[in-house]
């Protein structure tokens, strides 16, 4: 027997490999994987957790079945995520949106000039009133 077999942690050529022992749906081996063994841990719980909600939810019990329920859920879910990504309607849908900020960000810039000359005015107006006669401000342009 190969005495790497007892061993949890091995080097294969350059790369790492965990041996993580699978246990679901009353089958049990072990895979190499060069993912951390925490990784597969944390994948492997959901998975069980996702063939749990299918048991539940579709009375199911089959454990065959239940595999190719989930395996059916999970592409579902990933073929979702990757038309999400690749929606060429997603890229135009963000040019359209940069130029009607741009086109927003125009047509309120006299208003905002409108707006800083008023304050401006209103500012010199105070400045004026404080330095002339009461009541008889003195404005110069």
């Amino acid at each position: 027997m190969d005495p790497r077999a007892n061993s949890i942690f091995f080097k294969l050529g350059s790369m790492s490999v965990e041996l993580v022992k699978i246990d679901l749906l009353g089958c049990s081996f072990s895979i190499q994987t060069d993912e951390s063994k925490e990784y597969m841990e944390t994948i492997l719980a959901e998975l069980e957790h996702r063939i749990e909600k299918l048991r539940e939810s579709t009375k199911v019990s089959d454990p065959l079945k239940l595999s190719i329920l989930a395996n059916i859920t999970l592409l579902d879910e990933l073929a979702g995520a990757r038309k999400k990504v690749d929606d060429p309607g997603a890229e135009e849908l963000g040019r359209l949106a940069e130029r009607l900020i741009l086109q927003i960000d125009q047509s309120l810039a006299p208003a905002a000039e409108e707006t800083q000359a008023a304050d401006r005015k209103k500012q010199a107006g105070e400045e004026i009133s404080a330095d002339g006669p009461a009541g008889n401000p003195e404005i110069r342009d």
